[in-house]
């Protein structure tokens, strides 16, 4: 019997928001919803189990009902996030577990199935969105440990970034430009992308009410 693979999600909540003027970017309201509701709801209709990655306190968080797992490593970016997610995904049984930074809430609805089989990243066109990824959760696991446990004042760059790890794992570039006529994995870096957000979102909701 064929084993049907155990998928759970990690959002990634841990960024300082610099150029949002340290604004808790899973908050960001969009249409009268905080931006991390869309990426759960997104999520939710392919994951078997949710996690989120954020420090600072957890309450915040309740509403969604999902575990919130805090950094045990310093000064690794969003790494450090990862690698407590896939931690996490081991000790309960998960098999792959994807990616998705807090602030992207435009994700596709059939992400995971366009991703699988891991390991993989979204790219849009010539845009990598390497934090969008699907990871087998054993192997990445195990090499993400290595490679942050193995940094040095020499490679400590190339140690911390996301794409070393995809590269050691041999991920594949799923483009999802063919599909989209806007970037989907749009991140809100600026007071102006969360806007064009916004724009966004608001003409989708347009389009599905006028399609009813």
């Amino acid at each position: 019997m064929q084993h049907t693979l155990k998928v759970a999600g990690l959002v990634l909540a841990g960024g300082q928001g610099r150029r949002m003027l340290g604004a808790d970017k899973a908050f960001m309201e969009i249409n009268k919803r905080p931006c991390i509701d869309w990426v759960i709801a997104r999520l939710k209709t392919e994951c078997a189990g949710i996690a989120i990655s954020a420090n600072g306190d957890a309450q915040r968080f309740a509403p969604w009902g999902c575990p919130v797992l805090a950094d045990t490593l310093q000064d690794t970016g969003p790494l450090a996030g990862l690698l407590r997610g896939l931690e996490w995904a081991e000790a309960t049984g998960f098999d792959v577990l994807v990616s998705i930074p807090v602030d992207t809430p435009l994700i596709p609805s059939n992400l995971i199935k366009t991703l699988l089989p891991a390991a993989s990243y979204a790219t849009y066109g010539e845009q990598r969105h390497s934090l969008v990824a699907a990871w087998p959760v054993r192997s990445a696991r195990a090499r993400l440990a290595s490679q942050l446990a193995n940094i040095s004042e020499q490679n400590r760059k190339q140690n911390t970034r996301v794409c070393t790890l995809a590269h050691a794992l041999d991920a594949r570039a799923v483009d999802f430009s063919s599909s989209y006529s806007a970037d989907p994995f749009l991140n809100i870096n600026t007071p102006e992308d969360l806007l064009a957000v916004r724009t966004i979102l608001q003409n989708q909701n347009k389009n599905n009410s006028n399609g009813q």
